[in-house]
């Protein structure tokens, strides 16, 4: 009959550590620790935003997945190695601090991160830029019940590993008792990070389902709009001013995240060439616009020396660099006096242009910001003749 050992918590290693079950028991238990604090984190992200037509949204979860888990599974196997509490304890919290930090920042220089592996033109780009402030919560408070919950764990790990291959009897093959033992910890740890994720501002999945409901309703909604919203607690009328431009398949983007005002723009990419930015504030639609005219008739303006029309407001981006519309009119001569503008890519609030001049030349051009877009610079870049 299985007997299981009095709970001793002495920082020596025990007898069977030195055994390949042990081992294996603990490389087991640190991947299926690792597991849960992935799944906790961005597992049920993951199932919201995987019907979403959000672009490169699931594979920043799934980065995130993937490093904590093999963490968790590596430092599982090297401690069952050491088996030595006083070292098992402190790498564990390394680990609890370590997926934290990614649980906080994941959302940022992980989305960018995707991104560069994904168009390699935003490389080196800032496409997610991380807000400071939001870090020492995160970190220190956040993280409060991953550290209690790892901690503990890392404090039993030899006791419990050491229970498990005693009750193996010198089997290889896990029996029922050593499957109870290694799972009972997880929900705690799957509800440790859930909460930590939970605590971390980044509305960025409810933003996008928000967003996409409101645009799917719109579409084949014939009523008035404002009666529906009054109904379903949403802001229809965000999207009355677009309303003839939302037809269609279309893709949804992450444009901007801000922390500091609680608000998340979404890009709205449609198949008949609309392109709108959708703002929403503590979760809720607050408006949606043609985001096209700072992009094209701004840039061409820009380029050409002709003045945006008077009812085209915001249609001039802002400048860092005060000699680069001189720059700008300078390149549109090159490029033969007339052009034709068209974007080539958005990631983030980093959009690329292309301006295609009469006589065939091209330049690229950069912009950056939603809120407050500003041209970077413009390069003449080839020549189709």
């Amino acid at each position: 009959m299985a007997t299981t050992q009095p709970l001793n918590l002495d920082l020596s290693a025990p007898e069977s550590s030195t055994l390949p079950i042990y081992h294996r028991l603990g490389l087991l238990n640190g991947l299926l620790i690792g597991l849960a604090l992935a799944t906790g984190a961005w597992g049920i992200e993951a199932i919201r935003v995987f019907r979403l037509p959000v672009r490169l949204y699931l594979p920043t979860l799934i980065l995130g997945m993937v490093v904590v888990t093999l963490l968790g599974a590596f430092v599982g196997w090297l401690t069952s190695r050491i088996a030595k509490t006083a070292i098992t304890v402190p790498l564990w919290l390394v680990v609890a601090v370590i997926t934290v930090l990614i649980i906080n920042y994941l959302s940022y220089y992980g989305r960018t991160f995707i991104v560069w592996l994904a168009d390699p033109r935003f490389w080196g780009r800032d496409v997610y830029p991380y807000e400071i402030s939001s870090m020492i919560s995160g970190v220190i408070v956040g993280g409060f019940l991953i550290y209690v919950v790892v901690g503990m764990l890392a404090l039993l790990q030899g006791y419990r590993l050491e229970n498990m291959v005693g009750n193996l009897g010198g089997k290889t093959r896990l029996n029922r008792s050593a499957w109870f033992s290694l799972l009972w910890p997880l929900p705690f740890v799957f509800l440790a990070a859930y909460f930590t994720r939970s605590s971390l501002f980044d509305p960025a999945a409810i933003a996008a389902s928000v967003t996409n409901n409101a645009i799917e309703t719109v579409q084949t909604y014939e009523g008035d709009l404002t009666q529906l919203g009054i109904q379903e607690g949403v802001n229809y009328d965000a999207l009355r001013g677009v309303q003839d431009q939302i037809q269609g398949p279309y893709s949804l983007n992450l444009a901007e995240i801000s922390p500091a005002n609680t608000s998340v723009t979404v890009t709205a990419n449609f198949d008949n060439g609309s392109w709108i930015y959708c703002r929403l504030i503590n979760d809720q639609l607050s408006h949606c616009f043609d985001a096209s005219p700072v992009y094209t008739v701004g840039l061409q303006s820009l380029l050409t020396g002709q003045p945006v029309p008077e009812d085209c407001r915001g249609c001039v981006p802002r400048f860092e660099d005060e000699s680069l519309p001189d720059q700008l009119l300078a390149l549109g001569q090159e490029l033969g006096g007339s052009v034709t503008v068209e974007r080539e890519a958005q990631w983030g609030g980093h959009v690329l242009m292309r301006a295609t001049g009469a006589n065939g030349q091209v330049a690229e051009c950069w912009f950056e910001g939603i809120t407050r877009t500003y041209l970077t610079d413009c390069t003449l870049v080839e020549s189709t003749q």
